[in-house]
């Protein structure tokens, strides 16, 4: 005999979507594409430098063939670079108060310090990604001197499989980007 359903009708669907995107995503994006235009705007000298480095110069593999970020790439470090440099954004409270439109949404509780998050699709380069997101922390924090940058860096990893990954990626630096005046 199957189990007999109880129906509360004051529950919330379970896949009642009520939002087609997280709420702060279409004010950023549309603050990222004006930035991106106005040739990065209010970043520091060095991120300028590596997003046209990264994203606007003709990279050419080994073989000649042309190599290009990916779209996705592109506007993942964009986006990251744009709300730490340009738009200041530390906290998650800022952030709601600055993009979001809903104003249903909960605030962390404890929320002292920047912590920034990136969506992509499994084989989308989150792996690139990460490794140009550390790059251009670091590489600011050495050329601008300023101590909001990282000079140091902690990578977690959610199993052994995506760790082995991880190692083997970034074994030798071969995942990380060769700096703008110095192509690999």
């Amino acid at each position: 005999m199957g189990r007999k359903k109880r129906s509360d009708p004051t529950a919330a669907p379970l896949f009642d979507v009520k939002s087609s995107t997280a709420p702060c995503v279409p004010a950023i994006r549309e603050k990222v594409d004006a930035w991106r235009r106005s040739g990065y705007k209010g970043a520091t000298e060095t991120s300028r430098r590596l997003l046209n480095w990264w994203f606007r110069t003709d990279h050419r593999l080994p073989d000649g063939r042309r190599f290009k970020y990916h779209y996705f790439q592109q506007h993942a470090l964009e986006t990251l670079i744009y709300l730490f440099e340009v738009a200041q954004v530390r906290r998650q409270k800022d952030l709601i108060e600055t993009y979001a439109t809903r104003q249903d949404l909960r605030l962390l509780q404890y929320d002292d310090f920047a912590r920034y998050c990136i969506k992509m699709a499994t084989g989308s380069g989150k792996t690139k990604v990460m490794s140009l997101a550390i790059a251009w922390q670091y590489l600011n924090a050495l050329a601008e001197a300023r101590d909001d940058y990282a000079r140091s860096f902690l990578i977690l990893a959610p199993n052994v499989i995506v760790f082995e990954r991880l190692r083997t990626d970034f074994e030798g630096g071969a995942h990380l980007p060769p700096r703008p005046d110095h192509p690999r």
